[in-house]
């Protein structure tokens, strides 16, 4: 059975390769990256692992590289809703031409029924995955423990936790974790047509940062405002305005339960403990 790992380049595809390679032979995996000339390409080829140019603004790299291939990781890939869409599209129109027989996909918490404003467009690309007729799985991957770690570094500098969130709850989970369900999912039988909520400990953002207080031993003081004094702070901080617009609607979102999860099919997928927040973060900080 041969495996497709697009976006095998990044963070989370690097890691699902990892994995992958420790259960599989690296000659049943193929890492699509947009550049095969990268150093990262260079590595996986030097584990003999083929690598494949995966551009999703080019359909044809997509025909070519997905041709023999039974499965395939379709990563979530970042942009306004037109190029998302298109991007979605070119992935399933060359997965459907070239008999791909299962597509995995990375997405949202709750992407069905959500109200926080990233999850409408991957609402969008699982349907567009769902009318293909090829056999799906859906990982719906909570908040990365890792995309708060620049402002983690900010805070032990000095900085106080700034938020708008409120008492809105994030469910936290560590990026390997996910990485190696979706290997699981990647390599294992009975999942087709499934969809999976990935989550880790639902905390609020004072939890959060009690947590990185108890594993640095620092004491970061916690900052409540509201969305306005939110989005003024960051631009004082001279963050771009359309950045900053979107990390007022994080908050938000958060606030108003957009990544609070009730029920995670993490563990069960592990088949282990899933990493805590703390444990998480003494990997990262440590």
């Amino acid at each position: 059975m041969k495996i497709l790992v697009t976006g095998a380049s990044g963070h989370l595809g690097s890691k699902i390769v990892k994995y992958l390679a420790e259960s599989v032979p690296t000659s049943d995996i193929i890492a699509g990256v947009r550049d095969i000339q990268s150093e990262k390409a260079q590595r996986f080829a030097a584990q003999g692992i083929e690598v494949r140019e995966t551009d999703f603004e080019k359909k044809d790299t997509l025909i070519q590289a997905f041709q023999g291939i039974d499965r395939v990781f379709i990563v979530s890939t970042f942009g306004d809703i037109e190029s998302s869409i298109r991007q979605q599209t070119h992935a399933v129109e060359a997965a459907k031409e070239t008999g791909v027989t299962q597509m995995v996909y990375s997405s949202a918490p709750r992407a069905d029924v959500s109200d926080f404003f990233l999850a409408g467009i991957h609402r969008v690309r699982e349907e567009i995955i769902k009318e293909s007729g090829i056999p799906y799985v859906f990982v719906r991957n909570n908040w990365y423990v890792e995309n708060d770690l620049a402002t983690i570094q900010q805070c032990l500098d000095g900085a106080p936790w700034v938020t708008s969130a409120g008492e809105g709850k994030v469910g936290w989970v560590y990026r390997p974790d996910l990485a190696e369900v979706t290997a699981n999912v990647l390599t294992g039988e009975g999942h087709d047509n499934k969809v999976y909520e990935l989550s880790g400990e639902n905390l609020s953002q004072q939890q959060f940062v009690d947590a990185i207080n108890e594993v640095t031993g620092k004491s970061i003081p916690l900052l409540a405002v509201d969305d306005a004094s939110y989005g003024d702070m960051l631009k004082d901080a001279n963050v771009p305005n359309d950045v900053a617009a979107l990390l007022v609607m994080v908050q938000k979102g958060i606030r108003e339960g957009g990544l609070e999860n009730a029920h995670s099919d993490l563990e069960m997928l592990l088949g282990r403990k899933a990493t805590s927040v703390k444990e998480a973060l003494q990997q990262l900080l440590n």
